[in-house]
C-alpha cells in the first residue's frame, strides 16, 4: 500500500499544507516541525510523486540547462547555478547537444513537453529563431555565452572584444608581431574575440596578416581527440611555415592541441613562444605556469543567468529583455 502525504501529517502530528510546505520549500517552517515532518518522510519512505505534483501546483520545479558543448566553462557555470536555483527548490537538468542544432531543437522539445519552468540556453548557433515555435511564450528562457539572434531573450555574455583585445595587447607589448589566432567553432562570441585580437594588432599599426587567423572544428571532439586535433595541426603549421612568435588561442579547448605540440617540440613559455588564452581553465597555471590568461567570471555568470531566469518565473522583472555583459579579468603570469 501507498504512503500518502496525510500518513506522513499523522506520524509528524502537522497539517498536510506543513507537509508539502516542508517538501517543496514554499514557506519558511519552524526547524523543529520541519526536522519531525522530515523524519516522519524517512521512517515512512514516502517518495514524492513529480508528475502528480505537476499536475496539481503547475509546477515541475525543473529548470533546463542545455549547453551547445558541456565542457569546464559550462560545467562550472552550471555548479553555480545549481547552488542558487536549489535554494529556490528547483532542480537544474543538464542537457549537451554537442555543437548539432537538431540535437538541440529535440532537447528543448523535451523539456518543453515535460512542463519545464525554465530554460536556460547556451545555443549551437546565433539563429533561434525556431525557438519561438518550440518554445514561444511556454516557459521563461535565458542564454549565455552565445547571442541568440531572431529570438529575443534576455541573455548574459563575457566582454569577449575587450577580453581579447587586452589580451593581445600583452603580446604586442611584448615585442611581438606575428601573433597567431587559434580559435574553434567560428560563432559570434569567437567572432567577437577575433574583433578584439584584429583591433589590437591594427591599433599599433602593425600590418594585419589573414593568413596567421585559424578557426577550427573543435567543440565537439573528446579532450583526449584534442592533443593531435586540428589545433595541433594549425601550431605545427604557424610555428614551422608561418614563423609566428606568440600564440593568442581564443579559448580553453583550442589551447590544447596548440600546448601539446609545443610541449612535442620542447619550445620553452614565454622564452620561445608566447600566449594568451581567453579562459583561465584551471590546469592551465597548473602545467604552464608563465601562459597569461584571459579569465572569465563564471561565478558572476551563472549567478546573473540564475537570478535573472528566477525574476522571469516569478514575474518579477517586467523589464524589456536585455544583454548583459560580465567583464573578463586579464591575469598576467
Amino acid at each position: 500500500m501507498s504512503v500518502s502525504i496525510k500518513d506522513v501529517a499523522q506520524l509528524a502530528n502537522v497539517s498536510t499544507s506543513t507537509v508539502s510546505h516542508v517538501i517543496n520549500k514554499t514557506r519558511n517552517v519552524n526547524p523543529e516541525t520541519r526536522e519531525k515532518v522530515q523524519i516522519a518522510i524517512d521512517k515512512l519512505n514516502y517518495n514524492v510523486n513529480p508528475i502528480a505534483r505537476t499536475l496539481r501546483s503547475g509546477n515541475s520545479k525543473l529548470i533546463g540547462y542545455i549547453v551547445a558543448h558541456l565542457s569546464t566553462f559550462f560545467l562550472d557555470i552550471g555548479l553555480k547555478m545549481e547552488e542558487i536555483l536549489q535554494k529556490e527548490g528547483y532542480q537544474l537538468i543538464y542537457l549537451n547537444s554537442n555543437e548539432d542544432k537538431e540535437k538541440e531543437k529535440e532537447n528543448i522539445k523535451s523539456l518543453v513537453m515535460h512542463n519545464i519552468d525554465g530554460l536556460i540556453i547556451a545555443p549551437v548557433d546565433s539563429d533561434c529563431s525556431y525557438m519561438n515555435q518550440i518554445i514561444g511564450n511556454k516557459c521563461p528562457s535565458v542564454f549565455l555565452d552565445r547571442k541568440p539572434f531572431g529570438y529575443q531573450r534576455d541573455c548574459v555574455m563575457s566582454t569577449n572584444f575587450q577580453g581579447a583585445f587586452e589580451g593581445t595587447k600583452v603580446l604586442l607589448e611584448r615585442g611581438h608581431k606575428r601573433i597567431g589566432f587559434v580559435g574553434s567553432h567560428f560563432d559570434i562570441t569567437m567572432n567577437e574575440r577575433f574583433e578584439g585580437f584584429r583591433s589590437a594588432i591594427t591599433k599599433k599599426r602593425i600590418p594585419f596578416n589573414e593568413d596567421l587567423v585559424k578557426f577550427c572544428n573543435s567543440h565537439n571532439r573528446p579532450f583526449k581527440e584534442l592533443k593531435y586535433g586540428e589545433c595541433y595541426e594549425v601550431a605545427k603549421d604557424f610555428i614551422e611555415n608561418k614563423k609566428v612568435d606568440a600564440f593568442f588561442c581564443g579559448n580553453d579547448i583550442t589551447s590544447i592541441g596548440v600546448l601539446h605540440y609545443l610541449k612535442e617540440k620542447g619550445l620553452r613559455i614565454p622564452e620561445d613562444i608566447d600566449i594568451v588564452c581567453f579562459d583561465d581553465t584551471v590546469w592551465l597555471p597548473l602545467t604552464y605556469q608563465s601562459i597569461c590568461a584571459v579569465d572569465q567570471d563564471w561565478s558572476k555568470i551563472g549567478y546573473t543567468v540564475s537570478n535573472k531566469l528566477l525574476d522571469r518565473i516569478n514575474n518579477t522583472n517586467e523589464e524589456p529583455y536585455s544583454e548583459i555583459r560580465i567583464p573578463t579579468k586579464l591575469i598576467i603570469r
